[in-house]
């Protein structure tokens, strides 16, 4: 990704004021209103909004650089945007007529759960069809400041309908139809505003709803071949390079200025912290060149619309790769900086927080290799959330 052709003058600006306020967001345990919005109207929540409906339909490589420079100044901040940005890509199934109004606007926030844990019903009334949905979802990262959230259910015909796979919709739901539960007490990522939400019986139009399994999407673009989970996968991995990075950048200052209790020399003089420095250096530019080039040859194949299932599985294992490599690579970053790192001072320690909060999502954790493993192995299947 070339990261300064990426960055325009609202995207820097923006981002070094969502580092400016990273600790009221940690405290909050939400970004600041004006802060998310002002995240809308410098692009990170329409990136890939159809441009017909106004959206920018950006090329994934350019969009993963922005949310990479975005958290090299703050993960939260990163973060929320990210969710937001593939919860935005249900504009390309939802009807243009009804998406134009939840994607379009420019100050229009989004956040998604894709996780099934609710149960849709279908029915029928004098509006029109609908589902009267239910259920309760961990992980709504960004849900303090979002006008729609998106959240996964099986979408059942009647009461005795068997669950399966191919019925789980994604229903996009106002917020004023939603419950919020203060769940978000956690070790990091903290700004994040990823409290549990609820819906308790409430009628949501079939034609607000989608399914990425079942439905195609109305757009044609190039951006809408590409698989929806390993989008995800490469966005959580784009936020932990950018933290990782950072925490390199932040540990590299102090170690041309620190120096080690009982030590004559800076802890750049010091062999042990050297060693230490270019391996985790070492890790990150591995990791970030795999998922870079995985990531571009996935473009490059979905311009052809001919993403194999070997390709998503090697987009997923880059992207956990980086993740969790990256999630070692601060923790390095820790280790060196020594005792000014278990400060609050110091936001090296809530780096390392971030990035081990990271590994625990669904789409990067550890699990991941199992399943990329298989289709290493030849045990590919269509049932495989790729």
């Amino acid at each position: 990704m070339n990261m300064h052709a990426s960055i325009n003058a609202d995207i820097k600006a923006v981002s070094e004021r969502a580092a400016a306020q990273s600790e009221a967001s940690e405290q909050a345990r939400q970004l600041p209103r004006e802060l998310a919005r002002a995240l809308a109207a410098a692009g990170f929540f329409d990136m890939f909004v159809p441009k017909a409906l106004g959206g920018q339909e950006l090329p994934p490589p350019i969009a993963m650089a922005r949310l990479e420079y975005l958290a090299r100044h703050d993960a939260a901040s990163a973060w929320v945007s990210m969710i937001g940005a593939t919860a935005a890509l249900g504009a390309a199934y939802i009807p243009a007529n009804i998406g134009a109004d939840m994607f379009a606007a420019k100050e229009r926030i989004t956040c998604g759960i894709f996780a099934p844990n609710g149960r849709a019903l279908r029915g029928y009334d004098e509006a029109g069809e609908h589902y009267i949905a239910s259920g309760r979802w961990a992980w709504a990262s960004g849900s303090a400041n979002a006008d729609y959230i998106g959240l996964g259910g099986m979408g059942l015909g009647n009461e005795d309908d068997t669950p399966s796979g191919d019925k789980i919709r994604l229903l996009m739901v106002p917020r004023d139809k939603v419950i919020f539960h203060d769940t978000w007490h956690t070790m990091g990522l903290c700004g994040t505003s990823s409290g549990d939400v609820e819906l308790d019986n409430v009628r949501v139009p079939v034609a607000h709803s989608y399914s990425i399994a079942s439905d195609a999407p109305w757009a044609d673009g190039a951006l809408y071949h590409m698989p929806y989970f390993a989008l995800l996968a490469a966005g959580v991995a784009a936020v932990a390079l950018g933290n990782a990075r950072a925490a390199l950048d932040e540990v590299m200052a102090l170690a041309t200025a620190k120096k080690a209790q009982g030590h004559g020399r800076i802890l750049a003089e010091r062999s042990g912290v050297q060693s230490s420095l270019a391996q985790a250096e070492a890790d990150w530019r591995a990791a970030h060149a795999f998922y870079e080039k995985t990531l571009g040859d996935a473009w490059q194949a979905a311009q052809e619309d001919a993403v194999t299932p070997a390709l998503k599985a090697d987009l997923r294992l880059a992207a956990t790769h980086a993740v969790r490599h990256c999630a070692e690579v601060v923790r390095a970053a820790h280790d060196i900086a020594g005792g000014t790192s278990v400060y609050k001072a110091s936001t090296i320690q809530r780096r390392l927080r971030d990035a081990q909060t990271m590994t625990q999502h669904m789409i990067t954790n550890g699990a991941t290799y199992e399943m990329t493993g298989r289709v290493l192995l030849g045990g590919y299947h269509p049932g495989m959330q790729l």
